[in-house]
């Protein structure tokens, strides 16, 4: 939900298919899956909730919030970019509007007992596209 008017008004909430995670190698996202690491057949959800949206600078913003993984929500922040708002080429009753967010998330926190030896962490960095439309 994105009031541009009045950005505190504004709320993400993000859900990651777990299993969807992809390294560009797949044995290492087989891995991913273990009981040791995103143990996806338990948790195979991993969410980003906003507690705030803050305006910094005229497209920029931070949105506070939690990340939850394996059962465990921990506190982030990620740093947010509006690429503006603008009318579909073929419709221009339609508008639509794009962002950009990402963060970093140390996931020691979270228990993952095998990161290291995946060759992973100890931050990870959420990075989350939309694009939406306006309704």
């Amino acid at each position: 939900m994105f009031d541009r008017d009045d950005v505190t008004k504004s709320s993400v909430t993000v859900a990651i298919d777990a299993a969807s995670i992809d390294t560009a190698l797949d044995a290492r996202n087989a891995d991913l899956n273990i009981p040791d690491f995103l143990n996806t057949a338990e948790f195979p959800t991993i969410t980003i909730v906003s507690t705030s949206v803050e305006k910094t600078g005229e497209m920029t913003g931070k949105v506070t919030g939690g990340a939850t993984m394996l059962g465990v929500t921990l506190p982030v922040t990620l740093d947010m970019i509006w690429s503006a708002e603008s009318a579909l080429p073929w419709d221009a009753t339609v508008l639509r509007t794009g962002f950009s967010a990402t963060g970093s998330l140390s996931i020691a926190g979270f228990g993952m007992t095998k990161a290291g030896e995946l060759g992973i962490g100890p931050d990870v960095m959420p990075m989350i596209d939309v694009e939406a439309v306006k309704q």
